[in-house]
């Protein structure tokens, strides 16, 4: 039995001990719930499309992947696809950011606002919904959400120029950290970016959910071992649509472990330029490696320089066919490639390797003594952001009064 198995096989007292009554179990499930996301996306073929089509044909358009926290790293893993697939300018933006400089973001486009939310009850999330609503008179929304019930999803419901897909109740998490609520967005977020050809997703989908059973199975054992060494630091690397691989699994083990570790993230060329000074003797590398060969020969060359100047304490290389040529610049490899299919696109593998950072945190987080369904012992953190107040920009610049919105 993996770790991770043996961990959902305890007794309901052992794992409330623990602190682990929700998180390892929406870990290993999150797989079986993607195929279900991606039907309840194509199920709004028709509207997505319209949608769509409306957005590409305005003037001075533009389409936003929004959201908090996680829920912002969704779009990281997302843009590319989107640009990819629709002649529309692509950009993440955090809703934090869309709060404090509306201005910045709503003046002269004609947007189409993608919230990506696992409660849709963050204040943040709500007060962007709203705000953009006072900056942009012909701003379209399509909402994402994990909570079918959470303020967000009650809004837009009855906003015209909205459509919200609800996802399975499944993925709301009730643990701390976002797991399944990710990768369940991000798949049906790759979904939606598939609206003109949902055929060619839908074939793919089945070796996704394989690779990710792989993972679960094969991962957890090598993850486990690598979480009880006393590294004191992390650094994720990824390319392309593995940057939000990179930055979602450095918070989930930062979260996970209250801030113990302090992680950061970067990509395979980028972190040359300063951030690798942060690699020192304590510090644990995770490489998400792409397959397409024109990208890896970058990441190649980063991972031999990282042996050459002695750096780091542990290398964990994570991706599909890997050989021996970049296996031995790894401690630990996880591939993930079955051997009867050929490589799936890097643009499609982020729900599939974030499990590993997933699976980082948790262990991490036992190992360290903290409850991994509620790790910050001080209460700094919370499932759902607190003590944040969103106030109306235009009455402000018209009055200056502080007044809450209410969404």
């Amino acid at each position: 039995m993996n770790p991770l198995s043996a961990f959902i096989s305890l007794d309901d007292p052992q794992k409330e001990a623990l602190g682990i009554q929700y998180t390892p179990q929406e870990i290993h499930d999150q797989v079986d719930l993607w195929a279900s996301s991606v039907e309840r996306v194509f199920k709004y073929r028709e509207r997505l499309t319209e949608l769509f089509n409306s957005v590409s044909e305005k003037k001075k358009n533009l389409i936003y992947l929004a959201g908090a926290g996680t829920s912002e790293f969704v779009g990281h893993c997302l843009q590319g696809l989107f640009r990819q697939n629709f002649p529309i300018p692509v950009q993440v933006v955090s809703t934090g950011k869309l709060v404090t400089h509306p201005e910045e973001y709503f003046a002269h486009i004609n947007p189409l606002m993608i919230s990506f939310a696992r409660s849709g009850d963050s204040p943040e999330s709500c007060g962007a919904y709203e705000i953009a609503n006072q900056f942009s008179d012909s701003i379209c929304h399509l909402v994402i959400t994990c909570n079918k019930e959470g303020g967000l999803a009650r809004r837009a419901r009855h906003d015209p120029n909205s459509l919200v897909i609800d996802l399975d109740e499944k993925t709301n998490d009730r643990g701390l950290a976002m797991t399944a609520s990710f990768s369940n967005m991000v798949i049906a977020g790759q979904a939606c970016s598939q609206i003109h050809s949902p055929e060619e997703y839908t074939q793919k989908l089945p070796q996704l959910v394989a690779a990710g059973r792989k993972v679960l199975t094969m991962a957890s054992e090598v993850v486990k071992k690598t979480a009880e060494s006393d590294f004191q630091r992390a650094v994720f690397l990824g390319s392309g649509s593995h940057y939000g691989t990179a930055i979602e699994s450095h918070l989930k083990l930062q979260e996970l472990t209250s801030g113990q570790i302090m992680c950061g993230y970067n990509t395979f060329l980028d972190v040359r330029h300063g951030p690798k000074a942060v690699i020192n003797k304590q510090t644990l590398v995770v490489a998400f490696l792409a397959s397409d060969p024109y990208v890896r020969r970058y990441e190649l060359e980063l991972l031999k320089e990282i042996r050459q100047q002695e750096l780091g304490k542990t290398t964990i290389l994570i991706g599909e066919g890997l050989d021996d040529e970049i296996s031995r610049y790894g401690d630990e490899v996880i591939d993930i490639k079955s051997d009867s299919q050929p490589a799936l696109p890097d643009s499609l593998t982020p729900p599939v390797l974030v499990m590993i950072g997933q699976l980082l945190g948790l262990f991490k987080s036992l190992h360290l003594g903290f409850k991994p369904d509620s790790p910050s012992k001080t209460g700094v953190i919370h499932r759902v952001v607190q003590g944040v107040k969103v106030y109306d920009p235009k009455i402000f610049t018209e009055k200056g009064i502080f007044q809450e919105i209410r969404g």
